[in-house]
């Protein structure tokens, strides 16, 4: 039953990605540059949140542990998430698929909505972090590739 529930819970994130994810392809779509500020301001805010309820799944609060639950959430979603390198200060990980639904978008774009990544970082290790986005399927690479580091 467990299985059953972790599958349904998977596909009701799924579902909540895909449709936050055309909510700010649309509003970018419709405002172009002027929409990235909100969207990552929003993005932020959600990352937060998120962030918040990642604590509550782990008291350790280390890269290892963002790397474990990066790793987790990947695999329970089909996202062929591989983490590249871990240590105390950073985490580099790569996946085959856009878990934000940006495939064919552009590299602004991701960058305002990957803020709920950098935040929801932020908020579990309760520190500042930095985020590099090497490669994004939004701009046409062939993978994700993002490098969290503390600051």
């Amino acid at each position: 039953m467990a299985d059953a529930n972790q599958q349904a819970l998977m596909s009701m994130l799924k579902v909540v990605l895909t449709g936050m994810s055309n909510a700010n392809k649309a509003f970018y779509r419709q405002y172009g540059k002027d929409a990235l500020p909100v969207i990552a301001g929003v993005m932020d805010q959600t990352g937060a949140d998120w962030g918040k309820i990642m604590q509550q799944m782990s008291a350790d609060r280390t890269m290892q542990s963002v790397a474990q639950l990066w790793l987790a959430g990947g695999a329970a979603m089909g996202m062929g998430t591989e983490i590249v390198n871990v240590s105390d200060r950073s985490m580099h990980y790569q996946q085959s698929h856009c878990a934000l639904g940006l495939e064919g978008t552009t590299r602004e774009l991701c960058e305002a909505v990957m803020n709920i990544d950098r935040r929801r970082v932020s908020t579990f290790l309760g520190q500042e972090i930095d985020m590099n986005i090497l490669k994004t399927k939004a701009a046409g690479d062939d993978q994700c590739e993002v490098i969290f580091s503390t600051k």
